[in-house]
């Protein structure tokens, strides 16, 4: 505080003792001294509240530091969510639509398929019929080969009976 040295302060209380006398020096001396401790207690509290209050200063600097951070954070979090919802969503929806094609396509694939069962019962109908016709006029053919070869039988006589045995066999192979 005071650049106070030894010899300042013997000074102090030769001039002290010669002022107040012997008698009442040391009643003098314990008020000072407690004047003195009042003063250097009120400079610690002084001192404390000063470094509280930069301390408190500073945990305030560094909680709106800290708040600022939680904020933009937040925002960081909102908008990586809003991103996450629409590119789900997104996504979501091309899923629908491919699954919606999926379906219509199934759909066709069956209705087709059923078309072609029905085609195929109509072909296989058909050749069926076609062959019962076409095993009729192999019939008839034999029958007209047959026919054709009794004709000649009778014309040439025993060729007849041979070409009738080959024309039979012909039709039944």
């Amino acid at each position: 505080m005071f650049d106070i040295g030894f010899l300042e302060m013997m000074t102090i209380g030769i001039v002290a003792l010669v002022v107040i006398g012997p008698e009442r020096l040391p009643e003098v001396a314990a008020k000072v001294g407690r004047y003195v401790g009042k003063a250097q207690r009120f400079v610690k509290g002084v001192r404390s509240d000063i470094s509280r209050e930069l301390e408190t200063g500073d945990l305030k600097k560094l909680l709106g530091d800290q708040k600022e951070q939680i904020d933009e954070l937040r925002q960081m979090v909102h908008s990586a969510t809003k991103d996450i919802e629409s590119t789900t969503s997104g996504a979501m929806k091309d899923a629908q639509n491919s699954i919606g094609d999926i379906k219509k396509d199934i759909t066709e694939s069956d209705t087709a398929t059923a078309s072609e069962s029905r085609i195929d019962a109509g072909v296989s109908t058909a050749a069926s019929e076609n062959s019962s016709a076409k095993d009729s006029g192999s019939d008839t053919v034999s029958q007209s080969a047959s026919n054709s070869a009794s004709e000649s039988a009778s014309e040439s006589g025993s060729d007849a009976s041979a070409q009738k045995s080959s024309a039979h066999g012909n039709a039944q192979n």
